[in-house]
């Protein structure tokens, strides 16, 4: 099977892999994928993507953070290349959620040539997503997060402060929600998350209404541990489109742990049949 390997290695755990590219290129080839690669360690993406237009790939290979995987998501939708992604960022919750494991090389290892499958994706007034959008004031949490990536433990110094100082300011009903079958609801924070492998094909919003620092407090912990839709001051609904309105004409999101200005109402898709992945061996 033909590929092409895209490497992002600035990305979390890739930066701490010795010439990652010829990592992955050897375990892949080991696992029955050919890949006629010329490129060297520290090549941008743009570059990268380049040369993967011209070698004729039936699938791309693309390591690095969620952001990484997103932006190649992006670049293949409607394409006849498969989508192969390999985790080497901080969380990593597209690869977690595809079964792969947490280390690059071992998920390449994972893979063999065979028949490819759809992955479904979300967007956000057109914007492309694999995993999560949160819309409201904590998603001013990725910006700092951006700020901390290769500044190493004292780098998350302005990241807590930031959260410390968001979860004491007063919850706010800002955003308003519409949903289809749904009564408009309105909330502090919404937290929309894609469908996992083998769930029903629709969004699921969490909105949360939290009442005081306490509430705000718990619910971040839920958010992390994945239970937020589990909190009492929080209301989950599913759908196949979502509506977001703000009281300004611009609205801050994150879109799989990046940050973004889009300007308001926010209209939230789900398109199935868009982007072919291919699985690992045994994940379905």
């Amino acid at each position: 099977m033909r590929a092409a390997l895209i490497v992002n290695d600035r990305a979390g755990s890739m930066a701490g892999l010795v010439e990652p590219r010829a990592a992955l290129l050897s375990a892949l080839r080991s696992g029955g994928f050919t890949l006629r690669d010329t490129l060297r360690e520290g090549m941008t993406l743009d570059d990268q993507w380049a040369h993967a237009e011209g070698c004729n790939a039936e699938v791309v290979f693309v390591a690095g953070g969620d952001g990484t995987l997103r932006d190649a998501a992006a670049r293949l939708v409607d394409d006849h290349r498969a989508f192969a992604p390999l985790p080497g960022g901080t969380m990593n919750r597209v690869c977690t959620r595809l079964g792969l494991a947490a280390d690059p090389v071992a998920a390449a290892r994972m893979y063999r040539p065979g028949p490819v499958s759809a992955l479904r994706i979300g967007t956000a007034n057109g914007e492309v997503f694999l995993y999560q959008s949160i819309v409201g004031a904590p998603s001013r949490l990725m910006r700092f997060r951006e700020m901390q990536r290769g500044a190493g433990v004292r780098g998350w110094a302005p990241v807590l402060y930031a959260a410390l100082r968001g979860l004491a300011r007063p919850a706010t009903r800002r955003l308003a929600i519409r949903m289809g079958g749904h009564k408009p609801a309105r909330g502090h924070a919404a937290v929309i998350t894609l469908p996992g492998l083998g769930e029903p094909a629709v969004l699921t919003l969490d909105l949360a209404r939290p009442n005081g620092f306490v509430a705000r407090l718990r619910q971040a912990i839920r958010w992390f541990g994945g239970g937020l839709g589990r909190d009492a001051e929080v209301e989950s609904l599913s759908g196949g489109r979502i509506m977001v309105h703000g009281r300004t004409p611009w609205l801050r999101l994150s879109l799989d742990g990046e940050m973004r200005l889009i300007p308001g109402p926010i209209r939230f898709r789900l398109h199935p049949g868009v982007l072919r992945l291919l699985p690992a061996p045994g994940v379905q």
